[in-house]
């Protein structure tokens, strides 16, 4: 049986005196205490509809780490898919007044070995003892991401290195804009090439990152020696990062990256305007998700 409902949502902590602290929303409709979570929108990407929800239910801006097991259960005879992600606070984020009482009246922040027994429902459960098999750990998100359509080589009269976006391209820049800001912020690098470059430059002017043009990440220039190098440097300097390249490249750094965290190659090629997040913990892989 296929979902027909779907929705996002988060585990969102914070450190606390004696550990983690769990939030968890208390609705009145339904007299629960669950994870802040809700229904995406049409046409809305689960993790721009993860940062809504929470962001709705709780007043506080969420910051995604590694994805968690999404949690199915029926709700009036559809088949419900709730995803969930670990996430904590941005900084300097307070509750706010984004709340509807009528939809959520308390928000309570629960030391993590309490929050089995205050959980309403037990499909929650296995959420919890997702996040519990990594708790305390904020990881690092390397992201790996093909850029968006360009213009066709066929009405292409300069150089392919200069060949941009075209208006789907654009458009998809401005949507990765939005999920990109799901994560940390972090360095930005870049093949050379201005259809790589304009991939990222929507989200890098939102979240003021420089991002680096690279000629080793760029196609045709045949050093994968330096690549690798390059990749090298980036992995073990332990900050969250996003990587835009061509569809040969990127599917090559994404393999080495994966020899590198010791996991075989996650997924296949990439399609154009898609990326791959690899969540690391002190060099170790946690969790990969794979957003197309």
């Amino acid at each position: 049986m296929q979902p027909e409902i779907f929705a996002a949502g988060a585990v969102l902590w914070r450190p606390g005196a004696e550990g983690p602290e769990l939030a968890l929303i208390h609705r009145p409709k339904y007299g629960d205490w669950t994870f802040p979570k809700g229904k995406l929108k049409r046409g809305e990407h689960l993790l721009a509809a993860a940062q809504r929800e929470v962001f709705e239910e709780t007043g506080i801006r969420p910051v995604l780490g590694r994805p968690l097991a999404p949690s199915f259960y029926d709700k009036e005879g559809k088949l419900k898919r709730v995803d969930y992600w670990c996430a904590t606070p941005a900084a300097g984020a307070a509750v706010g007044e984004a709340v509807d009482p009528r939809e959520v009246d308390d928000l309570e922040w629960v030391p993590l070995d309490r929050v089995a027994e205050r959980l309403t429902y037990e499909r929650d459960q296995p959420v919890l003892a997702d996040f519990e098999r990594e708790a305390a750990r904020a990881t690092v998100p390397l992201v790996f991401m093909r850029h968006a359509i360009a213009t066709s080589k066929a009405d292409w009269f300069d150089q392919d290195e200069l060949r941009p976006l075209n208006q789907r391209g654009r458009e998809r820049a401005q949507q990765l804009e939005i999920l990109l800001s799901a994560y940390p912020a972090g360095k930005a690098y870049s093949s050379t090439s201005a259809r790589c470059l304009e991939t990222l430059l929507p989200y890098c002017a939102a979240e003021g990152v420089a991002v680096t043009g690279l000629p080793e990440f760029t196609l045709g220039t045949g050093k994968p020696a330096e690549a690798s190098a390059r990749l090298d440097e980036i992995i073990d300097a332990g900050e969250a990062a996003v990587i835009c390249g061509h569809g040969e490249t990127i599917d090559e750094m994404i393999a080495y990256t994966s020899g590198r965290l010791g996991t075989p190659v996650p997924f296949g090629p990439l399609e154009k305007g898609s990326f791959v997040v690899f969540h690391t913990f002190e060099g170790r892989l946690v969790a990969c998700e794979l957003h197309d």
